[in-house]
């Protein structure tokens, strides 16, 4: 009886570590280096990871702590002085000074809105990034297509030399008409091939963006969307695209908080032209007596009036205001652009999704299947075949285009469309 029980044990802790082994176990696509992402991963991936933002992040740190690190009131100053002698003195004096025209509020102003700037910096690299994150991903999606339509061309084109080779060997076509088709697979494995390198290049791209493993192989899943909706386009107008860009736009809101941070500099250097005081208490002890008094130091400004620092700050006002007005000038031709850009984008989609693609697919079909019945020669399906490919990726480039040209546009407006009031 013992001897079965320790067995059944054994046995049951054996299946435990196998389940648990098998609980545990790295799927197959992550061992390999290979992951599934969709557009709205990848850019919370490049925001979570990219280093240029973690950079920015620790650089929020610094600014809050200098914010947090302004005391109330400068340190006191303890000075004592002994002497000796034929009489011993002994001299204790104690200074506080104190910052008068409200300094201190002033450089509190200043390091709130230096946090304030870092923080907008940190929005600005967010917008950039996010749009650079959604064109690679678009274009990585972009060569998969392409990729993946021109590996099934090559099937097909494997077949037709097939039948092209048959066909030579009992007679029935010509050396040219059987070396046409293996030219034809070439060409395809040719095509095949540069866009398996143009993969490598934007898997490297998006790594690049995303902070992830560089030798990481990414799988953009619903990367190109056909559906286009046209509720969203019937809101867009240009005078709302741009009071939306004025509220959001991030590199507006920087230039705005120099130009506050101008202002509160020019305050400062106005308060700091009047002098500091100092409050000093004395004690002094001899032999004989003890004498106790007060000390008011107090700088007389007659030479410098710190007229260098007011007058570098409102010239500073100037340079501030010109770059504010060109800025918004720079949002208003970026918001025009990618407007019309995304407007031509969704007509070439429009063009398209009609019937041509689906007409060109079942001539195609129907152009091999008489091919393979011997009743259409290979030329025929070798131009059928290459204007197919032509519209198909033309139409790809043309989804591309219109995705890519809406980053663009949610990058000019700083936010995306879904948000536009």
């Amino acid at each position: 009886m013992r001897t079965r029980t320790t067995f059944n044990h054994s046995f049951m802790i054996c299946a435990i570590c196998l389940l648990v082994m098998s609980m545990v176990q790295i799927p197959p696509a992550l061992s390999n280096g290979e992951s599934r992402i969709s557009l709205e991963i990848a850019v919370q991936t490049a925001l979570r990871e990219n280093p240029q933002l973690n950079a920015i992040r620790e650089k929020a740190k610094v600014a809050r702590a200098r914010v947090e690190g302004i005391a109330f009131l400068d340190n006191p100053e303890l000075e004592t002085e002994f002497t000796g002698g034929a009489g011993l003195e002994q001299g204790l004096e104690l200074t506080q000074t104190f910052q008068l025209g409200g300094q201190r509020g002033h450089q509190r102003r200043i390091a709130s809105t230096h946090l304030e700037k870092v923080n907008a910096e940190f929005g600005e690299a967010s917008r950039l990034l996010t749009k650079l994150v959604k064109m690679a991903f678009h274009e990585l999606a972009l060569v998969q297509e392409k990729l993946k339509l021109a590996k099934e061309i090559i099937q097909q084109t494997e077949q037709m030399r097939d039948i092209a080779e048959f066909q030579f060997e009992t007679g029935d076509i010509s050396i040219t008409q059987a070396n046409l088709a293996n030219i034809q697979l070439q060409s395809a494995l040719r095509e095949a091939a540069m866009l398996e390198s143009e993969l490598h290049l934007a898997q490297l791209e998006i790594n690049g963006l995303m902070g992830t493993p560089l030798d990481l192989e990414h799988t953009a899943i619903n990367g190109l969307p056909e559906k286009i909706s046209s509720d969203i386009h019937q809101k867009l107008t240009i005078d709302a695209l741009k009071t939306h860009a004025f509220a959001h736009r991030t590199d507006l809101k920087s230039l705005q908080l120099d130009a506050q941070l101008t202002k509160n500099t020019l305050q400062l250097a106005k308060a700091e032209n009047i002098p500091d005081l100092s409050v000093g208490a004395l004690a002094q002890r001899s032999t004989d007596e003890s004498i106790f008094g007060v000390k008011l130091t107090f700088l007389l400004p007659l030479f410098d009036r710190n007229r260098a620092a007011i007058d570098a700050a409102k010239a500073q006002q100037l340079v501030d205001t010109a770059q504010i007005s060109d800025t918004e000038q720079q949002i208003i031709r970026e918001v025009m652009s990618s407007f019309l850009s995304l407007n031509t984008a969704r007509k070439m989609i429009e063009f398209y999704q009609g019937d041509s693609l689906k007409l060109l697919n079942e001539n195609l079909n129907l152009t091999r299947a008489a091919y393979e019945l011997g009743e259409a020669e290979l030329l025929e399906v070798i131009l059928m075949q290459n204007e197919f490919i032509k519209t198909r990726f033309a139409y790809l480039e043309a989804l591309t285009t219109y995705h890519k040209a809406l980053a663009e546009l949610e990058a000019a407006i700083g936010t995306s469309i879904e948000m536009l009031s």
